[in-house]
């Protein structure tokens, strides 16, 4: 709350304390109306007078109620500006933090004195004195109810409960939120006190687990002279698996205390299910602004390879069927034939977003036992003429990863023992072989068969050697296709061995301009080939 909030809320307890205040001390009023009586009483003409004499008022005490009220509104306006007090001081630290290392001109000098003060904040606990000023504007904001109930129970009953009422309210919603996040970690909802209260909870319930335990370990302790014959094996077990559930309540206890109320939250939510990174990117492709291109675009280069993998997994679900519709309309609007109106520069960003998560997707299709539906992949991103048109792209980036995953998605194919006629079809464009040969074939001729038509196909129209980038593409996919792996690090001597054999594959002529290719696969890795 704010240096201006904070301010309106004390001027109001200070108007209470000032109406009320007066109820301390006797009235002067009264005390008016009595010394008149005591005058009216001696003048000689007012003997058959009606004015009673006064009463002595030095016996005036206050109401303990009104003492009370007071004492909780005076408290409550220190409490304010004590509050308005410290967040003028933590605005002053923080420009302090900010401006300190400005007055500097070296870079260096720079990063020194923010990393000092950095470690200061730690080492002294900053963040949790920041809480403080809220938390002692709401103690205020309590005294100041809790003085009010009983002030109006003082004056008129039916009033006091309608106060009381609300108040009542306002408390019972108050209390849900400090005690809502300790029962569910994600809820957003807490209060300046949530943290005291956590703090002070598992405190106690650490002292109780670690009192008990205590006690146990005596017990488990005792000499033998001092045992029950009959009972000491039994009562030594129950002891024993009573030790070990109260030593892991003190370990557990003691590990939240040290890791912290906001730490615990982060933990639970790293420690949580991998459905909701998966629920997360549902809910984002469900909002309207990712119909734009341009959008759909920035969140497709930001998706994890697990996520976007786990979304495909469950094609009939929501999340995979919103997600192949966005990433399939992306691909359209780059893909050949398009009328995006995109330049140059626009289409190949966009269309490498699209091949790039593709290509991550087939990957973990390559991995045995994969659960990816490898034929609404082929079916919905690696149709064979739009295929062809990339293979075809001036960009080395485009047509390195458009054959990566032609290539990982034939290889899931070629595994099936039983091989239809579309997929034949498909087979016979990606591998250049005809629908017979793949399907008189076993699985090992197969994959020499696409492990070589994958590589002929990305050097042969390669002009010069592959940049970094675009050869670390095409070498995680050789190593799959060649059994090596699917993660680096490789393992090298069965890299190297498996790279001298398709050396030698290559060697024999299987296609035109095979010493080109050879000189280029050498290049690559000279550091296996030499």
């Amino acid at each position: 709350m704010t240096n201006h909030k904070t301010s309106i809320f004390s001027a109001t307890v200070g108007a209470f304390i000032i109406e009320f205040y007066k109820k301390l001390s006797p009235d002067s009023s009264d005390q008016t109306v009595d010394l008149l009586c005591q005058i009216s009483q001696q003048l000689p003409n007012f003997r058959n007078g009606t004015c009673s004499a006064p009463q002595n008022d030095q016996s005036f005490s206050p109401s303990v109620f009104m003492i009370w009220v007071i004492a909780m509104w005076m408290i409550s306006l220190l409490l304010s500006l004590m509050s308005a007090l410290f967040a003028t001081l933590l605005q002053q630290w923080a420009r302090g933090y900010v401006q300190d290392p400005q007055t500097l001109g070296m870079p260096n000098e720079r990063a020194r004195v923010r990393s000092f003060l950095f470690f200061g904040t730690l080492r002294f606990n900053v963040r949790d004195l920041v809480e403080t000023a809220p938390a002692l504007l709401h103690y205020s904001v309590f005294l100041f109810f809790a003085g009010l109930v009983i002030l109006f129970y003082t004056i008129h009953k039916a009033v006091a409960l309608i106060v009381t009422l609300f108040v009542g309210v306002f408390a019972v919603v108050y209390i849900v939120l400090t005690v809502l996040p300790f029962i569910h970690r994600d809820c957003p909802f807490s209060t300046p006190l949530s943290s005291l209260w956590w703090y002070s909870f598992h405190t106690a319930l650490f002292s109780f687990h670690h009192s008990v335990h205590s006690v146990l370990r005596r017990l488990y302790n005792l000499p033998d002279h001092l045992r029950v014959d009959n009972s000491s094996r039994q009562l030594e077990r129950v002891i024993s698996s009573l030790l070990r559930f109260f030593d892991d309540a003190v370990q557990k206890y003691g590990r939240l205390l040290q890791d912290g109320f906001r730490k615990v939250v982060v933990n639970e939510a790293l420690e949580a299910s991998d459905n909701v990174d998966s629920d997360a990117i549902t809910w984002w492709l469900g909002l309207p602004e990712l119909v734009e291109e341009s959008r759909a675009q920035e969140f497709f280069a930001c998706v994890p390879e697990e996520t976007a993998v786990r979304l495909i997994r469950d094609p009939n679900g929501p999340g995979g069927t919103i997600f192949r519709r966005h990433l399939d309309t992306l691909l359209r609007s780059c893909g050949p034939g398009s009328v995006a109106g995109l330049n140059r520069d626009e289409h190949k960003a966009r269309l490498l977003v699209c091949l790039h998560t593709i290509h991550r997707i087939t990957q973990a299709a390559a991995v045995p036992d994969s659960d990816v539906d490898v034929e609404i992949m082929r079916s919905n991103f690696a149709v064979i003429t739009r295929m062809h048109a990339m293979w075809a792209d001036s960009d080395p980036g485009i047509r390195v990863v458009s054959r990566s995953m032609c290539a990982l998605l034939a290889r899931c194919l070629l595994h099936r023992e039983l091989l239809e006629e579309p997929d034949l079809v498909w087979l016979r464009d990606v591998t250049g072989e005809t629908s017979n040969t793949i399907f008189n074939s076993d699985i090992a001729t197969r994959d020499r068969m696409n492990l070589k038509a994958f590589v002929y196909s990305v050097l042969s129209g390669q002009q010069g050697d592959l940049v970094a980038e675009h050869a670390t593409s095409f070498t995680e996919t050789l190593a799959i296709l060649m059994n090596v792996g699917t993660r680096r690090p490789y393992d090298r001597s069965a890299f190297q061995e498996q790279l001298y054999t398709l050396v030698e594959l290559m060697a024999q002529g299987a296609f035109a301009d095979t010493g080109e290719v050879l000189d280029k696969l050498h290049r690559i890795f000279q550091y296996f080939l030499s």
